[in-house]
């Protein structure tokens, strides 16, 4: 299944959607859509995985590889993903270390989206 990436504002924060699968082949478009986001300089980057229906190595580097220009461009990033398989790479991954791991969309943009930059 080929990889969607879908990119909006929602308040002071950049959201990041992918649907399908999240591999070495499409790893890349995930990137440059978070790096996209980035060039927004949002309160908060949320990558949502919550229709990915498969993840990889590759693909768990491209959610989080960019964790440093993030935390330099004082943001947030936010990881979001339902699929037992894929949280279950994420964790196994190691590199969740500090970084929280939500189920769902809502629990990140709550009810106010442009209070998102005080969450944490």
């Amino acid at each position: 299944m080929a990889l969607r990436v879908g990119e909006r504002a929602v308040g002071t924060a950049w959201v990041v959607s992918a649907a399908g699968e999240l591999d070495g082949a499409t790893a890349g478009r995930l990137r440059a859509a978070v790096d996209r986001a980035l060039d927004a300089l949002p309160a908060a980057v949320v990558v949502d995985l919550t229709a990915v229906t498969f993840i990889d190595s590759a693909g768990v580097r491209a959610v989080l590889d960019r964790r440093s220009v993030i935390r330099a461009l004082d943001s947030r990033l936010h990881v979001v993903a339902g699929a037992e398989q894929v949280r279950a790479v994420l964790e196994l991954s190691g590199l969740l270390e500090g970084q929280p791991l939500h189920r769902e969309l809502s629990e990140v943009l709550g009810a106010d989206p442009a209070g998102l930059a005080a969450a944490g």
